[in-house]
């Protein structure tokens, strides 16, 4: 699979069920590659590769350390992130799962503790929080 992931795969690789909402995700891969982005609405992640729907933009949350974390919502309208360490090196891609139909919301910027949000497909906002252990919780409605 490499850095790209077609949507079919990433459809069926893991799936998961909030609510009636389908979760859709591949971990440490990168969101597909757009067949035309320029047509299709899809942007690039400058420096980081990675397509994500333009309207929706990046979102980025800035640690107190000063490292750093995008959130994007790919062409598969999954959430996706990537983040830095401490040395500068950047880590993989890695899908937080969802089927979104906004961009990625940050409350808590320059805390070890962010929240972000998303409208999920059935127009109810969605949630993840980070823990003090660096793991994220599920999405909550």
């Amino acid at each position: 699979m490499g850095l790209s992931i077609v949507r079919a795969s990433a459809l069926a690789a893991s799936t998961l069920a909030l609510a009636g909402v389908a979760l859709t995700g591949v971990a440490s891969a990168a969101p597909a590659p757009a067949q035309n982005p320029a047509a299709a609405g899809f942007c690039h992640v400058s420096g980081l590769g990675g397509d994500y729907i333009c309207e929706y933009g990046e979102a980025w949350q800035t640690f107190p350390n000063g490292t750093r974390q995008v959130f994007i919502v790919g062409t598969d309208f999954a959430v996706w992130t990537r983040y830095s360490n401490t040395s500068g090196g950047w880590s993989g891609w890695e899908s937080m799962g969802g089927t979104v139909r906004s961009g990625v919301r940050i409350e808590g910027n320059n805390t070890w503790n962010p929240t972000i949000s998303v409208v999920g497909m059935d127009g109810e906002r969605w949630s993840r929080h980070r823990l003090n252990s660096g793991s994220w919780t599920g999405w909550q409605s």
